[in-house]
């Protein structure tokens, strides 16, 4: 690996270019960034579809209602648990395009086998920080109640499930959202240990990574969440229409309930693994001077293979 020769140039780059830029890493890379997330995501859309299965059931929903009675009410509230649930889920279920596109900026692709490998060693500090910590698997919790009891439930699920749950994410993440880069890509342990007191421990790292950007951070967070969100509607309505052109079905159906919609918002949120990672490099670019020290590692390396 040559540090100083890499794909994307390492230089720092405003909000819209980092979208722009991003677009041309999905066309450059694409067909490996398909295979890697669908690896990744596939077994958390099984489970969904399982669990958010009892939410469809709009008319059972209205009977069973006391003072709901409308089916528009239940339909809405199911298009907001699955968009919530796949956009807590997605930083786990995609850690592998992480790691893909950490290597392949430095002209290294690796292999859907090497991917795999990478994510495996890492697999107990993932699950600690991303899948509990960041709640990715214990948002699977509150679906296996609302799979049992799919009745609305206010005084449960609007504190617990939009400000506790939500609400928490979206501040953690949006104040430090680079826990996958750290953990799959500088491989910082979750622990300091004694063995290795020269390596950052994930708590410390991720304080000095994201304490002098915060605001920055967050506010890209939410620039970058509102715009995947609008991209989800315009694609959805755009898929109705052609569907309806086609079929002469012009209607949301149980079709874009259970497959199309979640399919998008899988695809956008893979675009937004992208745009993180490109967001990752720039604030290592203005806080540590990436650029610079990857041009010194790279000249240590040929004095070193001089050396030999």
């Amino acid at each position: 690996m040559q540090l100083d020769k890499t794909a994307i140039k390492i230089a720092q780059r405003s909000g819209v270019e980092l979208v722009d830029l991003s677009f041309i890493v999905m066309r450059r890379y694409w067909r490996s960034i398909s295979i890697i997330a669908i690896l990744g995501v596939v077994p958390f859309a099984i489970v969904d579809f399982i669990l958010l299965w009892p939410l469809t059931r709009y008319e059972s929903l209205v009977m069973a209602s006391r003072d709901i009675g409308e089916e528009a009410f239940f339909h809405i509230r199911y298009l907001a648990i699955v968009t919530a649930l796949i956009l807590i889920q997605a930083p786990l279920a995609l850690c592998g395009v992480t790691y893909f596109i950490g290597q392949a900026v430095f002209i290294e692709l690796p292999s859907i086998r090497q991917v795999m490998s990478s994510i495996w060693t890492r697999c107990g500090a993932m699950v600690l920080i991303l899948g509990i910590l960041r709640m990715s698997l214990v948002a699977f919790i509150p679906m296996v109640f609302l799979f049992r009891n799919p009745s609305f439930q206010p005084e449960i699920e609007l504190p617990f499930y939009l400000f506790c749950l939500c609400g928490m994410v979206v501040l953690i993440r949006g104040f430090r959202p680079f826990s996958s880069e750290i953990l799959l890509l500088e491989r910082c342990p979750v622990f300091s240990s004694k063995k290795h007191p020269d390596q950052l421990a994930y708590s410390k790292r991720s304080r000095w990574l994201h304490s002098n950007l915060s605001m920055e951070l967050f506010g890209m967070h939410i620039g970058v969440a509102f715009v995947e969100l609008l991209t989800v509607y315009s694609v959805s309505m755009g898929l109705v229409f052609l569907i309806g052109v086609l079929t002469g079905i012009w209607r949301w159906g149980l079709w874009m309930d259970l497959f199309f919609f979640p399919l998008i918002l899988w695809g956008v949120a893979t675009w937004g693994t992208v745009i993180r990672f490109l967001t990752y490099m720039n604030a290592r670019i203005l806080t540590e001077g990436w650029e610079i020290e990857l041009r010194l590692k790279a000249e240590a390396q040929r004095l070193e293979e001089f050396a030999k």
